[in-house]
């Protein structure tokens, strides 16, 4: 059934008026003797080559929204497609796709400490402490064809893991730390997750899922689900339908997959709830599955017209934290509900919200 353009203007003029009566005015650091704790950063990837990414961040206790932090605290722009961040102790990364580097910031202030560079197209940071004091961070890419492994205290590049061989374009994605291995999702033409033992740095397991795995995430008894969009049309690689595998990290074993007809269209940001009893992703709109792999009948919060874009579970209190990228162009908005769907509010940050990272002092 065609949807008349009529429809489709009134019902997105509807959400444009409820996200406004919601909008809330960005507060400047620094006028409270502020300093960022317990709450989320929000990784605005902002336009392709247009240098305009940014970080905002909000506090759920205080209701407050800070927007441009990263730059009112540098008073320098953040670069170009930040696409992801991480959190240990008083440190943060971001990671700056189309830039090629990652920066080294308080996680508390955002005062720049360092940076990464060096990189080709970098996706995610992941840091193994051995608690010597020489952390290790393992850094994933989109077009390299490796794993880099550098010092992320000192910026310095320590090795590099490599996985593809002649001929192949695998790139690694999300990645997974789990008793001293890493998981990686090769996504773009991929089909696998490969397993690296972190005390050597070598290739020890391929464990075949869906096509191009894009994200992950392990649930409460240990197991690793990992999502695949099944690629697209016309790829060099073929398309295939989505899907959802279960890996016994014990036997490194792909137990469980579920092929969706064409209800889930590529699927993506794959999340557990708060206590690791549920998965939440998003295809259009947001769904939220038991691990049985039931609940695909219908979102538990629908798009309606929204460009659902990101998805972030807070893992103190299972809020669900939504992306909406808008046109891709202007500054998008994200809508928090809780575990059951309920909206609870809306506000708006930079163009293009693509990933949330939670900050707690347990974390730090």
């Amino acid at each position: 059934m065609r949807v008349s353009a009529t429809l489709v203007l009134a019902t997105a003029l509807g959400w444009m008026l409820i996200a406004a009566s919601c909008e809330r005015t960005p507060v400047e650091p620094g006028q409270e003797g502020f300093d960022f704790g317990g709450g989320v950063f929000i990784v605005n990837e902002g336009q392709f080559l247009s240098n305009n990414a940014s970080i905002s961040y909000f506090n759920p206790e205080t209701d407050s929204l800070y927007n441009q932090v990263f730059y009112r605290a540098n008073g320098v722009p953040l670069g170009d497609v930040a696409h992801s961040m991480l959190i240990m102790g008083q440190d943060a990364w971001i990671v700056v796709n189309n830039s090629g580097k990652i920066y080294r910031v308080g996680s508390r202030d955002m005062a720049y400490k360092g940076k990464i560079t060096g990189l080709t197209s970098p996706r995610y940071i992941l840091i193994e402490d051995s608690g010597t004091g020489s952390p290790k961070a393992y850094v994933s890419d989109l077009y390299s064809g490796y794993v880099t492994v550098v010092d992320p205290l000192e910026g310095t590049r320590l090795d590099s893991i490599r996985f593809s061989r002649s001929g192949e374009r695998l790139s690694s994605e999300q990645m997974v730390l789990h008793n001293g291995s890493l998981y990686v999702a090769c996504w773009s033409y991929g089909r696998q997750i490969l397993v690296i033992d972190t005390s050597t740095g070598r290739i020890t397991d391929s464990i075949p899922v869906g096509l191009q795995p894009n994200s992950m995430a392990v649930d409460r008894d240990d197991y690793l689900w990992v999502l695949s969009d099944g690629g697209y049309p016309f790829s060099p690689v073929s398309q295939e339908k989505a899907s959802l595998t279960r890996v016994n990290m014990k036997t490194r074993v792909a137990e469980t997959m579920k092929v969706w007809d064409d209800i889930i269209l590529s699927p993506s940001d794959l999340c557990t709830g708060k206590n690791g009893d549920s998965l939440y992703f998003l295809s259009e709109g947001v769904y939220r599955v038991s691990r049985d792999m039931e609940g695909f009948d219908r979102p538990l919060v629908p798009a309606r017209g929204r460009q659902f874009y990101s998805l972030g579970i807070d893992p103190s209190n299972g809020t669900v934290y939504v992306g909406d990228a808008v046109d891709y162009q202007q500054d998008g908005w994200v809508y928090r509900y809780r575990p059951d769907g309920t909206s609870i509010d809306s506000f708006r940050v930079g163009v293009n919200p693509g990933y949330f990272c939670f900050s707690y002092p347990t974390q730090r």
